[in-house]
């Protein structure tokens, strides 16, 4: 039953674990806290709770829906829990699917989060942008502030794998194929050529600081992806990759417009 709460005993022995590691000791409070949270009760009340929270949070009233979605957003997050707790209650009503102990820091934005599922003990840092069609995100990843997973494709991220600050995530482009342009929507449909892929990202992998990945990438298991590194295609397993990115031959030709 524990384990349908936003945060259970599991993420609090998490936390005992790191302080113990940092102070020598864990604090007594949440000693208390993992002790609270193993009875039934307790849990059957926060439940409750919980429940309560999300469905007021997420009441579909024109207004009111767009200033609890400011609010959600901006609301200070860690090291105030308040804020991470907040953003679990109001995205746990939206998600495809959420597992216990996740946490969704400031600034964080999910445009479609019907197709966005996040695993246990996954993190979404500070202004996280997952812009994609569809998102799965694994057990204990950790995606760090600022990164950007852009729309139109597909983005998978096993589990314990890692996005480190400002990397990009290219999951839709536009393409220059048959004098098509690439200045985005506001060109015809008919002068668009976008493809729209996946990117994945396998367990264990580890993309360093400010690198990009483009639409139909595939970083295979323990892959070390340097910082600065813009990567096409499919990485080897347990590699260290700085760059790879194949150069192509482009189309001179452009149609014309009206105005």
């Amino acid at each position: 039953m524990e384990n349908k709460l936003v945060f259970n005993h599991r993420f609090f022995e998490h936390i005992c674990e790191y302080k113990k590691a940092d102070l020598g000791k864990a604090p007594l409070l949440f000693k208390l806290v993992v002790f609270l949270l193993k009875w039934k009760i307790i849990v059957l009340i926060l439940l409750v709770f919980e429940k309560v929270m999300t469905v007021l949070l997420n009441l579909p009233i024109p207004g009111y829906k767009s200033l609890v979605s400011i609010f959600v957003t901006i609301f200070p997050g860690l090291p105030n829990m308040g804020g991470c707790y907040l953003r679990s209650l109001y995205y746990r009503g939206k998600m495809k699917k959420m597992g216990p102990n996740v946490l969704i820091d400031r600034g964080v934005q999910i445009y479609y989060p019907k197709n966005v599922e996040l695993s246990e003990f996954c993190y979404l840092d500070k202004n996280v942008i997952i812009a994609a069609k569809s998102a799965f995100i694994g057990k204990r990843v950790h995606i760090a502030p600022n990164v950007f997973i852009t729309g139109g494709g597909d983005f998978i991220i096993e589990d314990y794998a890692c996005i480190a600050a400002g990397s990009i995530v290219v999951t839709s482009t536009e393409t220059l194929k048959d004098g098509t342009r690439s200045s985005g929507p506001m060109v015809p449909v008919s002068q668009r050529n976008v493809l729209s892929g996946s990117v994945v990202i396998k367990r264990d992998a580890f993309i360093a600081v400010n690198v990009t990945i483009l639409t139909n990438s595939v970083i295979e298991e323990g892959s070390v992806v340097m910082p600065g590194s813009i990567i096409k295609g499919t990485l080897d397993p347990w590699t260290y990759y700085k760059n790879r990115m194949k150069p192509e031959a482009l189309s001179r030709k452009r149609q014309k417009l009206d105005f």
